[in-house]
């Protein structure tokens, strides 16, 4: 994992830190770590469901559901009439993705538009972050909305997807800037999808799809010669362009960034907490961006909306306030190449908050190094976890966003992701879907409803309208969650490969790799 795991990973060593500045790194990483050791724990125990309703209320539009249960709570989705979009669609998207997309492209107001302060202070009063073994919640103290500015990576990721992080964050982004390179991430080349005077173009940037004020922008990243690094630096020099696309948006050192994955989204009541609540992380006056990261806890979809995982999150997307972003802050605090690892990389350990203490930063700077592309999404300064308080989990942690897993529409679209992007596996073309990779197995264990006790991770063991925790607005849609899981169990049971291989018979697993071994070596 590149999120909050690689925050918690050993410190690299230097044979220049003295005794002292190893004990004092080694305290600043568990201190650092402890939220997140923490949460990984509860995740693991039962997730009792939480009951509340939250009371009706029409529109025009759309009829929702939407109150103040203290757990959060599901605002349902549903279309009054006719729908207003009547151009094409993708035809490879099935019945589910025609109703999903249709939905997400639908003239209605931002139903949540007005700010009402007493629901703005009741929405803050759920935030809080885990800190010094102590919880300390966020207040809501008057302040108008800040400005939030959303940027991704984007490629084949199924319209599923798009859709539903669109319907999520609808009208709440000043500007979304996507970036789409030519190549994969291991250099392989690539048709670029989203090319002006396409349907896909037309869907994603021209359509209002992330609502009727927010500004849609996509480059096309070309790099043709060798890179060094390979795929990740060829990931963050695509990544510099986003940030760069954001001050062509007009961002400002007062507005707030958020860097996420095309399967990756805030929750829709967190991302209004992000522009309405104190949270001193987006404090445009006070932020010196020592500690300027805020990682979203995410509750991961495993390929299917009916396969929620119980027993992790994923620690991104990731937010930060324009001040401490290359390019919108001060570039007086800007590291130079050589402080970096190499050109679009991230920092070295003496200019980072949890591998050195800024040890490299002169002492005289007001304000902490700016955090590039690179930075902002490995972690590399200081960084908090924000969650939301819930009574269904022990601790009360509950998630603030949301991780669509593996959410393709063909098994020769996934095979292709794991051959070509990051961490390759070269012979995915020859596998089952659950031989390439453990969160595969789960997903076709979940969607076919095929034995799970030999995964690490665990699904919800009930339908997802039973789970009532916060979920995205787009699988409140009638029909939609379940018609979707039998959808993905059809396209499964119609992979040539069949199903007769898991992930366990893979030589790289650890039974794999136990089942490798010679019958002379066994035993010794």
């Amino acid at each position: 994992m590149s999120g909050g795991g690689a925050a918690l990973g050993r410190m690299r060593r230097r044979s220049t830190f003295s005794f002292n500045e190893k004990i004092l790194g080694l305290a600043i990483l568990l201190i650092t770590a402890v939220p997140f050791i923490l949460h990984q724990h509860i995740v693991h125990d039962e997730v009792h469901q939480h009951p509340y309703h939250r009371p009706p209320q029409n529109s025009k539009v759309v009829n929702r559901n939407f109150g103040s249960a203290k757990s959060g709570g599901h605002l349902r989705y549903s279309i009054d009439g006719e729908y207003t979009y009547d151009g094409d669609l993708p035809a490879d998207i099935g019945e589910t993705g025609r109703t999903l997309l249709l939905s997400a492209l639908q003239k209605r107001p931002v139903w949540d538009q007005e700010l009402v302060p007493d629901l703005e202070k009741e929405r803050c009063d759920r935030y809080f972050v885990y800190q010094n073994y102590d919880s300390n919640t966020t207040t809501y103290k008057g302040r108008k909305r800040r400005r939030v500015y959303m940027g991704s990576l984007i490629a084949d990721d199924s319209w599923h997807t798009l859709a539903t992080i669109a319907m999520e964050t609808y009208g709440i982004y000043t500007a979304v800037a996507f970036v789409e390179s030519n190549r994969t991430q291991t250099g392989i080349p690539r048709k670029s999808r989203f090319v002006e005077g396409t349907l896909d173009h037309k869907l994603l940037v021209e359509s209002n799809l992330f609502g009727p004020e927010t500004e849609v922008l996509i480059e096309h990243f070309s790099h043709e010669e060798k890179v060094e690094g390979m795929g990740l630096i060829r990931e963050h020099m695509q990544r510099d362009r986003i940030l760069k696309l954001w001050k062509k948006a007009g961002m400002t050192p007062d507005d707030v960034g958020i860097l996420t994955d095309a399967d990756e989204t805030v929750s829709r009541d967190f991302l209004r907490a992000v522009q309405s609540c104190d949270f001193p992380q987006f404090d445009a006056e006070t932020e010196n961006c020592d500690t300027p990261k805020v990682a979203v806890a995410s509750m991961v979809f495993e390929g299917s909306p009916e396969c929620m995982t119980v027993t992790r999150k994923w620690m991104h997307p990731d937010i930060i306030l324009g001040k401490c972003i290359e390019g919108i802050g001060d570039d007086s605090f800007k590291l130079t190449d050589d402080e970096r690892h190499r050109p679009f990389a991230w920092r070295k350990p003496k200019f980072t908050k949890n591998k050195g203490n800024y040890s490299g930063w002169p002492k005289e700077k007001t304000t902490y190094p700016l955090w590039n592309a690179a930075d902002f999404r490995r972690d590399q300064g200081g960084f908090k976890f924000i969650f939301e308080d819930v009574s269904y989990l022990r601790f009360r942690m509950g998630h603030t966003g949301f991780h669509f897993h593996n959410f393709f529409d063909t098994t020769q679209q996934l095979r292709n992701k794991y051959r070509t992007y990051g961490h390759p596996v070269p012979l995915a073309d020859n596998m089952t879907i659950s031989e390439i990779h453990p969160d595969l197995d789960l997903f076709v264990d979940c969607v076919l409803n095929r034995n799970a006790t030999s995964n690490k991770h665990k699904t919800l063991t009930t339908r997802l309208e039973e789970f009532e925790g916060r979920i995205p607005i787009a699988y409140t849609i009638d029909g939609y969650s379940l018609a979707r899981h039998k959808e993905m169990g059809q396209i499964l049971l119609e992979d040539e490969l069949g199903h007769d291989k898991s992930w366990h018979d893979n030589p790289v697993s650890p039974v794999g790799k136990k089942n490798s071994v010679p019958l002379d070596e066994k035993g010794k």
